[in-house]
């Protein structure tokens, strides 16, 4: 029944738009790949849905097509893919999405006192953390490191804010540890850190889960608090599982892609935010620039782990927390020194 439904959809939509110009799009489009696409994602619709879900599919297959074309012809630097979101709505997109930045919520919760500009010169402490003088190699990747946690998802909860700051967490904790990374647990920031200013899958920011962990003095391991995707009762207690070494304080990093660059060279991963933009949901690979995220609302937090430089273009290495089918392995490198997706604007540096 569903695939005479997807018949009689393609070829609705056939009969209303074929002509010698979008004869390849419409064989690019078949029912065949769009079934291809289902079974790949395990994707399953409500009565009624395929046909919209499609729709939009096939539409989005056409826009990425175009753009890789001019890819291939050296007009952008990056590719599209039909990956796990193409077919989903723009609400759907935000269910995997879920930054709140300071400004859009309770700003003293957040933590933050004072968004100035960070200046290691200006202030002993934080000058001791990371200097301003030291030799800037031409790469990074911590990808590479052994106390680089596994690439995770979220699923379709809102919580990019609890993975980005537990990664921070797991990689300084076996840096200090001198250990292999132990998995730590987002669900407990997502049903256990209301009251610091987060809202489980319907957003947070980073800094705040960061608050809530300084207050309980560690953070469950995944295995006795593991991830279940959705909101519930805080199920914390004394005598689970924690791991020593939390999170003392976090230091704020102007938008001075520079001073960021230092602090991860020296220090380790940096959390930033950024506009999430459809190029952006459905990236595959190459070096992401795009002009249509420099304005807009911030949605989306995401960790730096690396730079580097190719064709001429600079770069960061960023981790996402979407899974590995997503990008590059999780991964995707978006143009540096041009804020890209004002991604420079809220970059935190999380210290034990």
């Amino acid at each position: 029944m569903k695939l005479l439904t997807l018949f009689l959809c393609l070829s609705l939509i056939v009969f209303a738009f074929v002509s010698p110009a979008n004869v390849e799009d419409d064989e690019d489009v078949s029912m065949v790949r769009f079934k291809k696409f289902k079974n790949r994602y395990r994707k399953k619709y409500s009565k009624g849905a395929l046909c919209s879900y499609y729709r939009r599919w096939r539409n989005r297959k056409k826009m990425i097509f175009k753009h890789n074309q001019a890819a291939l012809l050296g007009n952008s630097s990056y590719t599209l893919v039909d990956n796990q979101f193409a077919d989903e709505t723009v609400d759907e997109w935000k269910s995997s999405l879920g930054l709140v930045i300071p400004g859009q919520f309770n700003f003293k919760k957040a933590g933050i006192k004072d968004l100035t500009a960070f200046d290691p010169d200006n202030d002993a402490a934080d000058r001791q953390v990371i200097s301003s003088t030291i030799t800037i190699p031409s790469s990074l990747d911590l990808r590479k490191n052994p106390c680089m946690p596994p690439i995770k998802s979220q699923l379709t909860c809102g919580a990019c804010w609890a993975f980005i700051a537990t990664t921070s967490v797991e990689y300084q904790s076996c840096l200090k540890n001198i250990t292999t990374p132990v998995t730590m647990s987002e669900q407990q920031l997502i049903d256990c850190s209301g009251s610091y200013g987060t809202n489980g899958c319907s957003g947070g920011f980073y800094t705040n889960a960061w608050d809530y962990l300084k207050a309980m003095g560690g953070q469950a391991t995944n295995a006795t608090y593991p991830y279940k995707g959705a909101g519930g009762t805080c199920q914390y207690r004394q005598g689970i599982t924690k791991v020593s070494g939390q999170i003392s304080r976090y230091i704020y990093l102007d938008s001075n892609e520079r001073t960021i660059l230092s602090a991860l060279l020296q220090r380790g991963p940096i959390t930033v935010s950024i506009v999430a933009n459809s190029k952006f949901i459905l990236y595959s690979s190459g070096i992401f620039d795009d002009d249509s995220c420099k304005s807009g609302t911030i949605n989306h937090g995401v960790v730096l782990v690396g730079y580097g430089r190719a064709n001429g273009t600079d770069y960061w290495i960023v981790r996402n927390s979407w899974g590995t089918s997503w990008g590059m392995s999780g991964y995707i490198l978006m143009k540096r020194n041009v804020n890209i997706c004002r991604l420079a604007e809220y970059a935190f540096l999380a210290l034990l």
